[in-house]
C-alpha cells in the first residue's frame, strides 16, 4: 500500500473522504466510502502511522464536516 492508500489527493496535497449513500458527483471512487441506508451511530476513527512524533506537536487533523 502507497502513502496515501490509493485515493486520490486533492490540489493541495490533502484527501478528501465523502462517507455517503450515493457517490457524490465529481469525487472519485477512491475517496468514497458507501453507507447504507439505516446506518446509525456511524463512527469515523483516524488512525496514523508515523514514527516522526516531532510532526504532531504541530499537526492537528481536519473537522469532520455533514454536508448534504
Amino acid at each position: 500500500m502507497g502513502e496515501n492508500g490509493g485515493m486520490k489527493l486533492d490540489v493541495d496535497g490533502g484527501i478528501t473522504i465523502h462517507i455517503a449513500v450515493d457517490k457524490p458527483k465529481g469525487v472519485p471512487e477512491e475517496n468514497w466510502l458507501p453507507l447504507n441506508r439505516g446506518d446509525y451511530g456511524v463512527d469515523v476513527i483516524l488512525r496514523l502511522y508515523n514514527p516522526d512524533l516531532e510532526k504532531f506537536k504541530t499537526w492537528s487533523p481536519s473537522k469532520a464536516e455533514k454536508t448534504g
